[in-house]
């Protein structure tokens, strides 16, 4: 028997008991699984459990503080455009990526970056050396072999994101949408409608949806850790988890350099807390595990 629930019954209405009785052996197997998607990060996986299928998670931050590019790290760790280094917990799929936020070119010169881990100042100066060369082009062999689809027109027009997410996913089996700015669901949507139809396509696709979302009425104290009722109200409601980005190197340069903090802040399917041991590298636009010597 397979160790994944098949569900086959007609009614949208079930007993307990016929729940349990359609799970069958399945059960053992399913109860203590967690099928979803990993971000590439130890510390954030041990918290979350996993990006599950149907479910919208949230990476919200004040403005500068790497949301961006943390969803584009977890794209591109899971569509495997990135070195090997985990690679016996990876399992590749194709991912989808929508911004509103970038341009097609600087999500390729991000991704270029942090698969070649090339110092991203060299590349905004126009001063590669023999090694940066190198290791561009071991990124462009590693990003080349990916399915990674990019999204990115800059406006997007009302339904197009949800139109070619439905087409992705069956046409190329798709697993994952990040979805970088709410604005990329149209410019129709408030923040909280953007929510709610993110949420509504995960669930429709069977596909976890991680989107990125501004933090407002923190002006009063921006160098304090950030917390849930930052958050847009119908933006938190509707998301199954909220990720919280914070660094403090960010107001201080010499307040815990290179270290982020991950605040897990909302989870209906784990628990609460800051991920543990996570760094930030800005030269390699990555979010990346702190490793003890």
């Amino acid at each position: 028997m397979s160790s994944e629930m098949e569900w086959t019954e007609q009614s949208p209405v079930l007993t307990m008991a016929e729940l349990l009785a359609k799970s069958g052996e399945a059960l053992a197997h399913s109860l203590g699984h967690r099928p979803g998607l990993r971000t590439g990060l130890r510390g954030l996986d041990a918290v979350m459990g996993g990006l599950e299928p149907g479910t919208l998670t949230v990476l919200a931050s004040r403005p500068g503080l790497g949301r961006s590019t943390l969803l584009q790290n977890i794209c591109q760790w899971n569509a495997g455009g990135t070195l090997a280094g985990r690679d016996e917990e990876r399992v590749v799929v194709p991912v989808l990526f929508a911004s509103a936020e970038q341009s097609a070119e600087q999500i390729m010169v991000r991704a270029l970056v942090t698969a070649g881990r090339v110092s991203r100042d060299h590349v905004r100066a126009g001063q590669l050396v023999g090694e940066d060369l190198r290791r561009l082009e071991r990124g462009r062999s590693i990003l080349e072999a990916t399915s990674l689809f990019v999204l990115a027109p800059g406006v997007l027009a009302d339904g197009q994101l949800v139109e070619q997410a439905r087409r992705l996913v069956r046409e190329q089996q798709v697993r994952l949408v990040g979805v970088d700015g709410l604005d990329a669901v149209g410019p129709g949507f408030s923040l909280g409608q953007a929510a709610r139809a993110l949420k509504a396509l995960a669930c429709e696709l069977g596909v976890a949806v991680v989107a990125t979302a501004p933090l407002g009425g923190v002006s009063r104290r921006p160098h304090w850790m950030p917390a849930l009722e930052d958050l847009h109200d119908e933006v938190a409601f509707a998301a199954d988890t909220v990720v919280l980005v914070h660094r403090e190197d960010a107001y201080d340069p010499t307040s815990r350099p290179s270290e982020a903090d991950l605040i897990v802040a909302k989870a209906r399917s784990s628990r609460t807390a800051i991920a543990a041991d996570v760094a930030f590298q800005v030269h390699y636009a990555r979010f990346t595990d702190i490793v003890s010597a």
